[in-house]
């Protein structure tokens, strides 16, 4: 039974992290915890005991998210990313880099892995997103009686161009959970917060962010589950955001995994829908 936080949960990290948050008119895209945002939120790496003495791994990804939410506005924004992941993974410490090139349709503006309404005409853009960068440290393992413990940290980079970003650095951290019930099912969640720039005279609200889940293993290369994901009010009147995301992940061959999701939006500050995979490789 895995004693780290789980390889299925750090995919279901990749893909929730990737969801953007929408402020009508302003699209923020930062590709991490939020989702599960996105809620699939963004989960950590899945190691077994015996991988995680087996010394440092690496992990590179990539795949497509779609999502489309009004966030508040009379139209839709549509954001299509398809992104670019790397991972190093020790026994205790992982470190992880990640930048999407993006295609948004609309008036919102991606934001710190959030859209914001903006007051522009109904536009498309599409470019490199902004470098996201994360690093982990495992505190505690599982155990029958404590769950695995480990602190997080991300920073928002501002490479992104054609308005599609805020220019501003953002920071997020939190405290990550996991704990094996059975064999084949484990809970996960999170608890942090995000410091978020205000820009271009739009006022960002830093917050809490969280997330809760469950995985089960179907058989030995398969697993599903679902999260969901919360962040308190990041632009005023819009409410909080939360959405609910069901995943797949399967070993489709050695050192490879595929991973597709589905997203709900639970509120106006979610995207209505969104859906996307990830194809993994790990050494």
């Amino acid at each position: 039974m895995a004693d780290l936080i789980s390889y299925d949960l750090m995919i279901v990290r990749f893909v929730t992290a990737a969801m953007p948050f929408v402020i009508a008119g302003v699209n923020y895209m930062k590709f991490l915890p939020r989702m599960m945002i996105m809620i699939l939120a963004s989960v950590t790496l899945l190691v077994t005991p015996a991988e995680a003495e087996s010394g440092v791994f690496w992990q590179a990804a990539t795949g497509f998210d779609y999502s489309v939410g009004k966030y508040g506005g009379a139209s839709d924004t549509t954001v299509l990313s398809i992104p670019f992941a790397f991972a190093l993974q020790s026994e205790r410490l992982r470190l992880q880099a990640t930048i999407p090139y993006l295609d948004v349709r609309g008036p919102g503006i991606l934001a710190g892995g959030v859209v914001v309404r903006g007051n522009r005409p109904v536009t498309t853009r599409t470019g490199l997103g902004d470098l996201n960068l994360g690093a982990a440290w495992l505190l505690k393992r599982d155990s029958a009686d404590i769950p695995a413990i480990q602190l997080a940290g991300d920073i928002k980079v501002p490479t992104a161009g054609n308005n599609l970003g805020t220019g501003q650095f953002d920071y997020a951290g939190k405290v990550n959970l996991y704990h094996a019930l059975t064999p084949r099912m484990a809970i996960f969640g999170s608890i942090g917060y995000q410091w978020l720039t205000s820009f271009r005279g739009i006022r960002l609200e830093s917050g809490t962010l969280a997330s809760a889940g469950i995985n089960f293993k179907a058989t030995t290369g398969t697993s599903v589950g679902i999260s969901a994901s919360y962040r308190a009010e990041y632009y005023r009147g819009l409410g909080d955001l939360l959405s609910l995301a069901p995943y797949i992940s399967w070993n489709f061959a050695s050192n490879w995994r595929l991973s597709t999701y589905g997203v709900l939006g639970v509120t106006r500050a979610s995207p209505s829908f969104g859906a996307g995979f990830r194809l993994i490789f790990r050494t």
